[in-house]
């Protein structure tokens, strides 16, 4: 579906190169670009633009939740903080929190690694809570892109010099 397409390239776009904003000053067919796009995202619902913000904002984490987890690491993040909420911490906090989480539990998997028998296992809670974490990730990237693509309808991408 070369619209959704057009819709991942453009959240990509806006969020990575310009922050989420549309810039005050600058190129107007730049400015006239992120307008457009800023006003389908608004037209979605405020948890897949903040999908959006997650996945293109650049952030670093810890090796193994980078390993783990890739581009989605930023949404498996706040995914697990949704678990394990704390009235009146910081989302710094709050983040913090998970990342120690989600460090401790990838730990665990990889030293346990093959079952005692020596075979290849099901999933033990805490392998099953990381993939479970991961495809929720994916799902709810996938689902703002939808919401996007239908938002956006059957236009050209509006990312200056896209094709």
């Amino acid at each position: 579906m070369p619209f959704q397409e057009h819709a991942e390239r453009e959240a990509e776009w806006f969020f990575r190169e310009l922050g989420g904003k549309v810039p005050e000053s600058g190129d107007s067919v730049v400015r006239a670009a992120a307008a457009r796009v800023d006003a389908w995202l608004r037209g979605i619902p405020a948890f897949h633009r903040g999908v959006f913000a997650l996945r293109y904002a650049p952030r670093s984490w810890p090796t193994p939740i980078s390993e783990e987890f890739g581009e989605l690491s930023s949404i498996v993040v706040r995914l697990e903080c949704a678990l394990h909420p704390a009235v009146g911490a910081s989302t710094e906090a709050l983040e913090q929190a998970s990342v120690e989480r989600l460090t401790k539990k990838i730990a665990q998997c990889e030293q346990r690694g093959l079952r005692p028998d020596g075979r290849a296992g099901t999933p033990r809670r805490g392998e099953r809570e990381l993939l479970q974490l991961g495809r929720r990730a994916y799902r709810h990237l996938e689902l703002a892109h939808r919401a996007l693509a239908r938002a956006r309808g059957d236009v050209a991408c509006v990312v200056p010099g896209a094709r």
